[in-house]
């Protein structure tokens, strides 16, 4: 039910998007328009393609520690008591005291301006590969996303197409079922047949009647739900093709699993492991920063506005300031040991994945070909059927068979038309699985 949800939201917001309005006709909406829409509306995408953009304004956040800093700070103090100060004795022949001494003036007004500029610091130079990376990951996170999206929409697009298709064979079956209700009304009516044989033909006629109700009903539903979670009217008209295309794949052509996403994203965490590992490396380097100041102070006894102009002091200085780490206890040592076994957890987890996508990858190449053959057969039991149920509508008409055997020919035909119709869906979806399972799922949106 969730997957016929998501497709019903995509396929409304695909006609929003083409220009479809309350008053236009229906429309029937392709499978690329479809998926084609799921990426450009889905929520979650677009929290992913905001991310991207959180990262690069870090990146840039990063970049920026780099570049000179500026700051200016000011004050000015009012001493409405002067600090006191005790000096000794001894310096005006008073020895063995210590004498309270107030020292300043009342109003002292400052201003400054520091500025710092990095020379050489490692730690930032890994830094900033590291926050380049991490917008690297992202878009491969929102690429995974994207596969995984493509799937859920691309399978509740078929299974809504089935819906649909059932509902054209039912219709059918149906009206076959109505002209042979007439030939055996017509039949008793000549004394040729019983009432019950007419009852068991409006029998079967009423339960294929209520069974395509059912069907409208869903069908009404899932479409119901796509205005819904796209913010459509609920009286907008929508439309999927009646058929379905056949499976063109052939199983084994597309195989190197080396550019499928879950590897391509170890990979991407293996990068940045080593660029971690890095980092823990640069905290043995020593870091090498400039530094300048220039200040200037103004102090008086009365108050002035901007200080007394000819009060005004001035201090200026410039010089490097050189950090060189020594010990920390084995801190650094610990942080690279971790780091290094950082990668191999991740080299084992690659190593794993690959065989669990070889593996699913041959699964999904067995149970596409399987399915494949399953459904030429089913549809060749239908072709079989159907000219089946035809003759024998023939021969009842001319009173060659009895009832029963139109009656089943009918029935047997249903029911291959419905093994038809579910081999076809397992098709779909087995040739969706093989896609998914060998990383090219993006080429549906070409």
């Amino acid at each position: 039910m969730r997957l016929k949800i998501i497709v019903t939201g995509l396929v409304a917001g695909i006609i929003s998007i083409t220009g479809f309005s309350q008053s236009t006709s229906e429309k029937e909406i392709t499978l690329r328009e479809c998926l084609k829409l799921a990426v450009e509306n889905s929520p979650k995408l677009k929290i992913s393609l905001l991310e991207q953009s959180k990262l690069k304004y870090r990146y840039q956040e990063t970049i920026g520690k780099g570049l000179p800093n500026l700051n200016f700070t000011g004050a000015l103090d009012d001493y409405v008591n002067l600090p006191t100060q005790l000096i000794p004795g001894e310096f005006i022949n008073r020895p063995g005291e210590l004498i309270p001494v107030q020292f300043g003036t009342t109003y002292n007004l400052s201003g400054a301006v520091d500025a710092t500029q990095m020379i050489y610091n490692q730690t930032f130079l890994v830094a900033l590969r590291l926050a380049k990376q991490m917008m690297e990951e992202n878009v491969l996170s929102t690429e995974k996303f994207k596969t995984g999206l493509l799937l859920e929409v691309a399978q509740s697009y078929y299974l809504t197409q089935v819906t649909r298709k059932q509902i054209v064979n039912q219709e059918s079956n149906l009206q076959k079922l109505e002209k042979a209700e007439k030939i055996a009304q017509s039949q008793y009516e000549s004394g040729l047949i019983k009432k019950v044989d007419v009852d068991r033909i409006v029998i079967q006629k009423l339960n294929l009647m209520s069974d395509n109700d059912r069907l409208h009903v869903l069908l009404e539903q899932e479409l119901s739900m796509q205005r819904y979670y796209m913010g459509l009217p609920m009286n907008q008209p929508l439309s999927f093709p009646d058929s379905v295309p056949l499976s063109t794949l052939i199983p084994g052509t597309d195989t190197n699993l080396s550019n499928h996403i879950d590897i391509r994203m170890i990979e991407m965490q293996r990068e940045l492991a080593n660029t971690n590992l890095r980092l823990k490396y640069s905290e043995y380097y020593p870091s090498v920063t400039f530094i300048g100041n220039v200040s200037y102070s103004n102090q008086n006894n009365s108050y002035y506005f901007f200080g007394k102009p000819d009060a005004w002091f001035n201090m200026s200085l410039i010089g490097l300031r050189l950090n060189v780490p020594i010990w920390d206890g084995f801190q650094k040592r610990s942080k690279v040991s971790q780091s290094k076994v950082d990668l191999k957890q991740i080299q084992v987890t690659e190593d794993d994945t690959r065989r669990i996508l070889r593996i699913q990858s041959e699964d999904a190449a067995r149970k596409l070909l399987a399915s494949i053959e399953a459904e030429k057969r089913q549809r060749q039991n239908v072709t079989i059927a159907d000219r089946v149920y035809g003759i024998s509508q023939e021969q009842y008409q001319k009173g060659l068979i009895p009832l029963t055997d139109l009656l089943n020919s009918e029935t047997a035909l249903r029911d291959a038309q419905t093994g038809q119709t579910y081999a076809l869906i397992q098709m779909k979806i087995a040739e969706l699985e093989y896609m998914n399972a060998n990383g090219t799922l993006l080429k549906l949106l070409e």
